[in-house]
């Protein structure tokens, strides 16, 4: 399972060895796990026989999904779907947010990573106005999880501790803990031991505060295995005894197997074969007693290696073949296992069409129902029609207001429309701008997708306001400005932004033309203004300073821009669009470099 990472003992061609370790890598499938538990399909499976528009329906299809991500990631998918579906016809939404949660799983499991951030950014977006902080900080460290496997560790990292920082708050220590060690397994991957090690250190003082017993166990192994990595051998075997201890004191023997095989990897690294081959011995003796032939297998892998590092090949050689036997045994195992999930699945489609013909039927009965309800109508029609003349015209002009009512309702689902399709832009040119290798191409991908999201923001604003003709600059700007900070965010810098904008109206236009220049005023300090510094400020304020103007200041704290440089720009495609919407809007525009650049626009 993807909860789990565990480096295997394995042999090159030189007989070199790498240090296994155990890492638990924690994935958040909201209150549900994968476990194939065919009586809990069972009733989820009789709840969505006679679906009906409610809570209990939705939590029903994302368990089902839940329940097979992994196994069927189609039928996982396609009930998510069903879910998300209903949960938005209900327009519930604890309900949306959780049905989106799920839906990102399965994507992210199918491997489509774009289409699981889509879902994920919906349910927080969900989620934080509901302020529910716990559901947020879930996805975000699944968004974590899932930079992970992408192999974008910083990203990895950035979202891992917004989800840690959540938890904190919150004073959830158990996921507080499970956040930290994600975070120090991807600084183990990055090489950064230093800083894995203090970050298990702090998962191990909520351990230790809680008293968990069998979560310190696994810190204190992943304690030494860091030190392990830095070739501090004294220090690794410290905290791998330490586990050990805790592990015999519990009777925890599944656990103790593999402590053991660390333990003799660690001696085996430093040459001391005779206290290596004591530690597989005594992990022989434990495999034995609990049947674990995974194990066993990795443990007989290791004792052949070291057999042939000591010489004693015809030991090698037997070891070896008990490691053969042993996979053999396994891998039927397994395959068995997998034909159990398989047979599940196979049950779940062919209730799937039993419900199918229970819902026809009923389809049809509605139909039925539908036709006497028409027949009622009519007839309640020709009753009421006298009535309905001598108020003709008062409903005449109720008609007309129901109209306006759906021409405004058109217009705003063309904005969301438009807003959809440019996110589906973005997306794509996402997808293209990570297989572009040549950093100038991939710098036009990234300030193209900026702009892209600019314009969609201006949408998504229309559609969610009542009026369809003037908009609030503040909601929109700061939005686009922490739009664009998650961007072009710079794990090593600490960019401060601060926003002082009145509460005014503009026209449509103006704000969209407003919003472009803005997103290239940004984009350019994000990319340029601070280089060769970890930190700076950025000031953005809107205020109306007659009765038809309306100044807009952004300034940076940068390094500021040359007359060198503002000759090298002027024929950029940036300054061209901001000179361009200047000339749309009217505006009187002027750069100047004190302390850092400072761009004002008067319109």
């Amino acid at each position: 399972m993807r909860k789990q990472l565990l480096d295997s003992i394995f042999f090159s061609k030189t007989f070199s060895i790498k240090c296994s370790f155990l890492v638990l890598f924690f994935f958040i499938l909201s209150s549900s796990v994968i476990s194939q538990n065919k009586q809990k399909i069972d009733s989820l499976l009789h709840i969505i026989e006679t679906p009906k528009l409610d809570t209990i329906t939705v939590n029903a299809y994302c368990g089902l999904s839940s329940e097979l991500v992994g196994v069927d990631n189609e039928q996982a998918k396609s009930f998510a779907l069903k879910g998300l579906a209903i949960s938005n016809e209900i327009k519930d939404a604890k309900m949306q947010g959780y049905a989106s949660h799920v839906t990102g799983i399965v994507y992210d499991y199918m491997g489509v990573a774009d289409s699981a951030l889509i879902h994920y950014e919906k349910s927080i977006e969900i989620k934080r106005t509901l302020n529910d902080l716990d559901g947020e900080a879930s996805t975000l460290l699944n968004i974590g999880v899932l930079y992970f496997y992408q192999k974008d560790y910083e990203k990895s990292l950035f979202y891992a501790k917004q989800s840690l920082e959540m938890y904190k708050k919150l004073n959830n220590e158990k996921r507080t803990s499970a956040a930290l060690n994600n975070i120090g397994a991807t600084y183990r991957l990055l090489k950064k031991y230093d800083e894995a090690i203090e970050t298990y250190n702090e998962a191990l003082a909520l351990k230790e505060k809680v008293n968990d017993s069998l979560g310190m166990t696994s810190v204190f192994l992943n304690l030494g295995i860091a030190y392990q990595n830095k070739e501090m051998y004294a220090e690794a075997e410290v905290y791998i005894l330490k586990s050990l201890a805790i592990q015999k004191k519990l009777n925890d023997e599944s656990r103790l197997i593999n402590t053991y095989i660390t333990l003799a990897n660690l001696n085996i690294e430093q040459e001391k074969f005779t206290v290596g081959k004591e530690y597989i011995e005594k992990s022989i003796e434990v495999g034995k007693r609990k049947d674990l032939p995974h194990e066993m297998s990795s443990v007989y892998k290791l004792y052949a290696y070291l057999d042939n590092l000591t010489g004693d090949y015809e030991s090698a050689y037997t070891h070896l073949n008990e490691y053969i036997k042993l996979k053999d045994q396994f891998e039927k195992a397994d395959r068995k296992k997998e034909m159990d999930k398989l047979e599940t699945v196979y049950q779940t489609k062919e209730k799937e069409k039993e419900i199918e013909v229970s819902n026809t039927i009923i389809k049809n009965r509605n139909k039925a129902l539908w036709v006497i309800s028409i027949i009622v109508a009519v007839l309640l029609i020709l009753a009421f029609w006298l009535f309905w003349l001598r108020y003709k015209l008062h409903k005449s002009n109720k008609q007309l207001n129901i109209l306006v009512k759906q021409k405004e309702d058109l217009v705003k689902e063309i904005h969301h429309r438009v807003k959809n399709n440019l996110q589906v832009i973005s997306s794509l040119l996402n997808m293209h701008v990570r297989k572009v290798e040549d950093p100038q191409s991939k710098k036009i991908f990234d300030d193209g997708i900026s702009r892209i999201q600019a314009m969609s923001l201006i949408h998504q604003n229309i559609y969610s306001h009542s009026s369809l003709q003037q908009l609030k600059p503040k909601d929109y700007i700061e939005k686009l400005v922490q739009q664009l900070f998650i961007t072009y965010q710079i794990p090593d810098k600490s960019i401060k932004i601060t926003t002082d904008i009145e509460d005014m109206d503009l026209d449509i236009e103006k704000l969209m033309s407003l919003g472009l220049i803005l997103n290239e005023i940004l984009s350019n300090a994000f990319k340029y203004a601070f280089n060769g510094s970890q930190q700076g400020e950025i000031d953005i304020s809107m205020k109306t300073i007659s009765q038809n103007k309306v100044e807009l200041k952004v300034k940076d704290s940068g390094k500021g821009i040359t007359i060198e440089m503002m000759d090298a720009s002027a024929n950029s495609l940036g300054m061209r669009l901001i000179n361009a919407f200047s000339e749309k809007l009217d505006a009187e525009m002027n750069i100047t470099n004190t302390n850092g650049t400072e761009y004002k626009l008067v319109f």
